[in-house]
């Protein structure tokens, strides 16, 4: 069962496609000057949230991963963006991914519950899976998506809401 490792230090730290998104939009903006960028950053929009979260990722340093699927939901996103900008998008990524030390998983579709990506996709099935599969680890996923958090504390995984990491104290 799931719930029998949170009481450990949690060793791996999983990240959904949206906090590397934010990361990568906040470099875009505030490095690149994409200021057309700028609508679309939910969570890191000013230099302390983007602290909070560098801060929090780097904890797990060496100790992160993620799904080749979250790779292609970067891909589907850079592609949406303005063409002469992509190549420092892409620049962006490695740097984050070789920066971070995080690590890309394969997570084979037969290895997913079919009831699970019919309802919530492909990407969010293989998060989990790697969940399962770390489970010694004590993982905690990442993400930016609050009915994917729902559904990792319904099935019983340790899942913070990047709101939860970037959001100021009072």
């Amino acid at each position: 069962m799931p719930t029998s490792a949170t009481s450990k230090r949690h060793e791996l730290l999983i990240l959904d496609t949206g906090p590397i998104r934010e990361l990568v939009l906040f470099h875009a903006i505030s490095e690149f000057r994409f200021e057309r960028l700028r609508a679309h950053l939910r969570f890191i929009d000013d230099a302390e949230s983007y602290r909070r979260c560098s801060e929090f990722v780097a904890s797990y340093s060496n100790r992160l991963t993620t799904s080749a699927g979250v790779v292609v939901e970067l891909y589907h996103w850079i592609r949406e963006t303005d063409e002469r900008g992509r190549n420092k998008l892409w620049g962006r990524v490695y740097d984050e991914f070789r920066n971070m030390g995080i690590n890309e998983e394969v997570v084979k579709l037969l290895h997913m519950d079919p009831t699970f990506i019919v309802r919530y996709g492909p990407v969010d099935g293989s998060l989990l899976e790697l969940a399962r599969r770390h489970l010694p680890r004590n993982p905690l996923i990442l993400t930016a998506d609050w009915p994917f958090h729902g559904e990792c504390t319904k099935s019983g995984f340790r899942v913070s809401h990047l709101d939860q990491i970037t959001a100021r104290t009072a």
